[in-house]
C-alpha cells in the first residue's frame, strides 16, 4: 500500500511540476459555433498540421520572398484555426462569451502582450497573448471585439513574433494591422485597423 501512495505522490509532483509542458497552445473555440446562426458573415478555418504541410509544399521559395517567408514560418506550426463572426447589430454576444475565450488564456503558460482599445474608425479591443516554454513561443491568441463582431484567431506551434505579421491575410487570419508609429495624429503609439467585414 505505501508503494502504491509514493509512485501515486511522485506522479503527482512530476504532472504538478510541468504544467505548462502538459498544455496544448490550442484554444478552445468550438463553443463559438452557436453564433453561425446569427452572424452575417462567418470566417471558420481549421488548418491543421497535414494541411499546413501541403499548403508548404506549394509555396515556391524561388517565386517569391514573400512566398519564402511564409513557407519558413509555416514549416514548424502545429494548426491555425480562426472564428469571425460578423452581425448585423450589437449584442448579438456577450462579454460572458468573450470571457469563456479570454479564461483559457489566463491559463499557465500564456501572457498577455498587446492589449489595446481603439475609438478612431469603430470601437475595437485587441488583445494578443503568447504562450512560452522557457525561450520558445508555442502559441499564439489573438482576441479582436467590436461593437457588431468577434474575431478569435489561434496559430499553435513554434512561433516567430517578427514573421508573424505576414501570415495576416492568410489561411483566414483577418488583417489587424498592428502597427507602431509615431504620427502626429496617433491617440497613441499604436494604430490599429480593423478588420474589413467583405
Amino acid at each position: 500500500m505505501k508503494a502504491v501512495l509514493k509512485c501515486a505522490l511522485f506522479l503527482f509532483l512530476m504532472l504538478a511540476a510541468l504544467p505548462a509542458e502538459a498544455q496544448d497552445a490550442r484554444l478552445k473555440i468550438d463553443q463559438l459555433d452557436k453564433f453561425s446562426q446569427k452572424a452575417t458573415e462567418m470566417i471558420d478555418v481549421t488548418v491543421d498540421e497535414n494541411l499546413l504541410q501541403l499548403a508548404a509544399k506549394f509555396l515556391n521559395p524561388k517565386r517569391s520572398p514573400e512566398e519564402a517567408a511564409i513557407k519558413e514560418l509555416i514549416s514548424g506550426l502545429k494548426g491555425v484555426f480562426v472564428r469571425r463572426f460578423a452581425f448585423e447589430r450589437e449584442g448579438e454576444f456577450t462579454r460572458e462569451d468573450v470571457e469563456a475565450i479570454r479564461s483559457q488564456l489566463h491559463s499557465p503558460g500564456w501572457s498577455r502582450i498587446v492589449g489595446v482599445r481603439s475609438r478612431k474608425r469603430t470601437v475595437i479591443d485587441v488583445e494578443v497573448y503568447i504562450m512560452t516554454e522557457g525561450s520558445i513561443i508555442k502559441g499564439l491568441g489573438i482576441i479582436a471585439v467590436e461593437p457588431k463582431a468577434l474575431t478569435v484567431a489561434n496559430v499553435v506551434g513554434p512561433i516567430d513574433l517578427e514573421k508573424l505579421s505576414q501570415l495576416e491575410g492568410k489561411f483566414g487570419i483577418p488583417r489587424f494591422d498592428l502597427v507602431r508609429g509615431d504620427t502626429p495624429d496617433a491617440e497613441d503609439k499604436t494604430k490599429i485597423k480593423p478588420p474589413e467585414d467583405k
